[in-house]
């Protein structure tokens, strides 16, 4: 579960719930990873539980974190089971949370659950949630943060910005202070929920290679990139399917192509141009000659003697 990674987790709650984040000591965390039942029998499904403790104190509370992919009308009362359930063992408080990953907002919002007779209120049991279909991916993408990177799949987004969502994704996650581990989970959750086609892919592949600053596009191109890598795969399956030198030729210009923009940044549209009107031998050329190449003016100077 994409939670388990303490930095992710901590992420979470720097991204959604900095109040709570506030008293939560987060160098002290152990994941629960006991199977848990309903009062009915039923194994629970989608929740974590992490043992913790308060900051700069020693009591300890168990947080409780409820992923819910479907619309529940009914999620109040099973938190507030769950709730009951995880104290009745533990014996130390429990914080519930709520995370809502549904592809569209319910037409309802959840509220604390309250019983009420005429004379006293016997029941509020109140937990936050993170609502992500109401939350506009937009403005997560941009974060460097984990959690908010990878939730930001499961939130609004216009399908035409999805490549522009791509790219803001790869840019924000390549500056984000977590491991290359940290990384490939929050990758794989975001291309899980988002996965692009073919024709996206490649788009997204030269949107990435026209980012200015050399550094900024060579750390967010040297991330596993599925998107990417499965167009590359499925191309390569067509081609060889198809037996075409055509399409192996152009292969190998979008490699070279490739390989100039992380070396010296996108190439101009004079020069792309140039470059898909050379040889297959010439393409061999400008592959191996590249390596040394530092900028632009470099493979400007290339073309003019390679016309």
């Amino acid at each position: 579960m994409l939670f388990k990674s303490p930095a992710i987790f901590k992420g979470l709650f720097d991204a959604f719930l900095p109040e709570a984040g506030k008293f939560v000591d987060f160098n002290h965390l152990v994941f629960v990873d006991k199977e848990r039942v309903t009062l009915d029998g039923r194994k629970r499904t989608g929740d974590l539980l992490v043992k913790t403790r308060f900051r700069e104190q020693p009591a300890g509370f168990l947080i409780h974190i409820e992923h819910q992919a479907q619309p529940d009308s009914n999620l109040a009362r099973r938190m507030l089971e769950y709730f009951l359930l995880d104290w009745q063992e533990y014996k130390i408080p429990v914080y519930p949370i709520a995370v809502l990953s549904h592809k569209q907002a319910m037409s309802f919002s959840l509220k604390p659950l309250e019983l009420s007779f005429p004379n006293k209120k016997v029941l509020l049991f109140d937990f936050d949630v993170i609502d992500l279909p109401r939350m506009e991916a937009r403005s997560y993408v941009k974060l460097k943060n984990p959690a908010a990177l990878a939730l930001a799949a499961r939130m609004k987004m216009n399908p035409q910005d999805r490549v522009s969502l791509a790219r803001d994704f790869f840019l924000s996650l390549a500056c984000t202070k977590v491991g290359r581990e940290e990384k490939d989970l929050v990758i794989g959750f975001f291309s899980r929920y988002q996965p692009l086609s073919d024709q996206e892919a490649l788009q997204l592949e030269k949107e990435l290679s026209k980012v200015k600053s050399k550094d900024a596009r060579e750390a967010a191109m040297n991330l596993t990139n599925p998107f990417i890598e499965l167009g590359k795969q499925r191309g390569r399956q067509e081609g060889i399917a198809e037996g075409r030198q055509e399409g192996i030729v152009e292969g190998q210009t979008e490699l070279v192509l490739k390989l100039l923009a992380r070396r010296i940044g996108a190439p101009s549209g004079a020069h792309e141009k140039a470059i898909r009107k050379l040889s297959p031998e010439k393409i061999e050329a400008l592959g191996e000659a590249l390596l040394d190449f530092s900028v632009p003016a470099d493979l400007a100077h290339w073309l003019r003697q390679n016309k």
